[in-house]
C-alpha cells in the first residue's frame, strides 16, 4: 500500500544556551504528577513531565525574561518568570489541587440520540503524525474541531482513530484533550474537561477506541478534540494514523505554543456524543 505523509507543521529552534530542570508534586500529598504541561507562553518551547514529575526543558539565553507556565488538569497552574526560577534555584514545584465537581449527567433513555463528530471517515493511505519540537515530541498536539450544534447538550461517549503503522516495541501513551472552540473557529486554552484522559496504544494497525463516558465530558458548544503525544519519541517514519486532506487540523509543537492552523489537514479523529432530542 502506498502511503503519503502529511506533516502538520516543521520547526525549527535554535541549539539552547540554558536549561529549566524540576520535579513536580502534589502540594497536599507530596507525591509526583505524571504528565504536566511545562512551557513558555506563546513559544514553541516546552515539554510534559514524566511519570515521575521529573522535566527538563532547554532554553535560549534570550528566554530569561519570558514566563514559564506549569500546569496540569485537576490542578492550580503555575507561572514563573523564567531568570527567577533560575535565580531561585527552584526544583520542587507544588501544585494545589483545585475543588472540582464531577455533576452527574443523566440522560433520559427514552429520548437519548447518537451522533459522531468530527472525521466521517478514515484516510488509511494518508499517514499523519506529531511534529518535534527542540528535544522532543513531548506535548506535541493536533486538533480538530467536532462540529457540534451549537445549543445541543451532549456527553462525549468515546474517542477512535485509526492506526496506520506502528514500529515501536513499547506501548504508546497519549492524552486526550477537550477544548472549547473561538467564534474564529480556533482551539481555546479553554478546556471543557475536569479531568485526565490517559491511554495506551500498543498495536501495529487498527482502529483504536477510548471509551470516556465515565468522564463526564459535556458541553453545549461547538469543540476541538486534541490528541497529545506523551513520548519523547514519535517520528512519523515509525508511527502514523489515517489523516485526510479535507479535514482542517490545528497543531501546537509544544505545552503552551500557539496553535497553528495546517494548510494540508492531517487527523482523522471521531467521538460519539450522546443527546436527548
Amino acid at each position: 500500500m502506498k502511503l503519503s505523509f502529511i506533516f502538520c507543521l516543521v520547526v525549527s529552534l535554535s541549539v539552547a544556551q540554558i536549561k529549566l530542570t524540576g520535579v513536580i508534586l502534589n502540594a497536599n500529598s507530596k507525591t509526583p504528577i505524571s504528565f504536566t504541561s511545562v512551557g513558555l507562553l506563546g513559544k514553541s518551547y516546552g515539554t510534559v513531565s514524566d511519570e515521575n514529575g521529573t522535566f527538563e526543558l532547554e532554553l535560549k539565553n534570550e528566554n530569561e525574561k519570558d514566563s514559564v507556565r506549569i500546569a496540569s488538569i485537576g490542578f492550580k497552574t503555575k507561572t514563573f518568570l523564567v531568570k527567577n526560577y533560575l535565580s531561585e534555584k527552584i526544583r520542587t514545584v507544588y501544585l494545589e489541587e483545585e475543588s472540582i465537581v464531577l455533576d452527574e449527567v443523566i440522560v433520559n433513555s427514552t429520548k437519548i440520540k447518537y451522533k459522531e463528530l468530527g472525521a466521517n471517515d478514515y484516510s488509511t493511505k494518508n499517514c499523519s503524525g506529531f511534529v518535534k519540537n527542540e528535544n522532543n515530541w513531548r506535548g506535541s498536539e493536533a486538533a480538530i474541531i467536532a462540529g457540534n450544534k451549537v445549543g445541543r447538550f451532549v456527553l462525549i461517549e468515546n474517542f477512535k482513530f485509526y492506526i496506520i503503522k506502528n514500529l515501536y516495541t513499547d506501548s504508546l501513551r497519549f492524552r486526550l484533550k477537550f477544548y472549547e472552540a473561538s467564534e474564529k473557529k480556533y482551539p481555546r486554552y479553554k478546556l471543557i474537561m475536569k479531568k485526565p484522559v490517559y491511554f495506551k496504544v500498543g498495536i501495529k494497525n487498527g482502529e483504536v477506541e477510548v471509551k470516556l463516558k465515565e468522564y463526564n465530558i459535556t458541553t453545549d458548544k461547538d469543540f476541538f478534540v486534541s490528541l497529545e503525544c506523551l513520548e519523547n519519541e514519535m517520528d512519523i517514519n515509525k508511527f502514523c494514523y489515517a489523516g485526510s486532506y479535507s479535514t482542517p487540523c490545528f497543531a501546537k509543537t509544544a505545552a503552551f505554543a500557539s496553535w497553528i492552523r495546517t494548510r494540508a489537514g492531517g487527523a482523522d479523529f471521531t467521538v460519539k456524543v450522546s443527546y436527548s432530542d
